[in-house]
């Protein structure tokens, strides 16, 4: 895909991770929506897109309200005439243990890291549908999936959920012969590091392993080569690839033992039912 005159939505995209791919695509000549809460920040992105050459149109939005997302996606349909992309970089961190976070921050940062993705998703695969065409990207995080995670438990408990959840919907998609919407999944090699500096400040300790936390620009450019070409995971940073190898087993091979060992149990049944069914006739008989 080209991403020149492309219709690109970023949520979070007031700083950090989205900013910089806001930045990036605009540079590109891509007409860029831009969505998060901090409406200030957003026009003074949409501001520099414009400078870099390509378009700005700011969205104000939440994305853990539902409705809200769907109207983001309405404003860039009737602007643009359609999404090519839609790049789910919002994202929040808890500067507490799970034990101390307060029930309240917790649903908050599910709202805003996992369901803000789901919405996403739910609003723009459909457009993406009729469109004929379509990528979606995640930004997650090797952080509760291949990283130990310790003082930020709440955010690498929401990046499991968003790699498991782009799995599924990858899943999905294939079931239903939908072979033209790529779901992406951008893993950093580290948290992002706006996202988790509260954790560290509290805590005085980095809440993860050395695994290099890669700047905002070098994720961003990960993402906008996914949205060029299309990769189902796209690892980042100089560890993440030796630790995704360790931590995760390749999918395909999960999968062809979870059809061996749902073979095995189905041919243990089917043998049982043979040997019963023989039982029965020597009764008869």
């Amino acid at each position: 895909m080209r991403l020149r005159d492309a219709v690109v939505v970023v949520t979070g995209a007031s700083s950090g991770v989205g900013r910089a791919t806001a930045l990036q695509c605009a540079g590109r000549g891509a007409r860029v929506v831009l969505a998060a809460r901090n409406a200030p920040q957003l026009g003074e992105v949409a501001r520099e897109c414009r400078r870099r050459g390509g378009e700005g149109y700011a969205v104000p939005t939440d994305v853990a309200d539902e409705r809200a997302v769907r109207d983001l996606a309405m404003a860039a349909v009737a602007r643009f005439g359609g999404i090519d992309v839609w790049v789910n970089a919002a994202g929040m961190g808890i500067p507490a243990g799970l034990e101390q976070a307060p029930g309240r921050d917790l649903r908050r940062l599910l709202g805003v890291n996992v369901l803000g993705a789901v919405h996403g998703a739910r609003a723009a695969v459909p457009i993406m549908q009729r469109q004929g065409r379509g990528v979606v990207i995640d930004v997650a995080s090797l952080l509760g999936t291949a990283v130990e995670a310790r003082f930020v438990g709440g955010y690498a408990m929401s990046t499991a959920a968003l790699v498991t959840f782009d799995e599924v919907l990858r899943e999905e998609l294939a079931s239903v012969g939908e072979h033209r919407i790529a779901v992406c999944t951008v893993l950093p090699g580290g948290p992002r590091t706006p996202v988790v500096r509260p954790a560290v400040r509290r805590s005085g300790r980095a809440p993860w392993r050395p695994v290099s936390a890669r700047p905002s620009e070098c994720v961003a450019r990960a993402v906008v080569r996914t949205a060029v070409r299309p990769r189902s995971r796209v690892l980042v940073g100089r560890y993440a690839r030796p630790l995704h190898a360790v931590h995760a087993p390749p999918l395909a091979a999960v999968r062809r033992g979870s059809l061996w060992t749902a073979g095995r149990r189905v041919g243990r049944a089917a043998a049982m039912l043979v040997v019963r069914a023989a039982a029965r006739h020597r009764m008869r008989a």
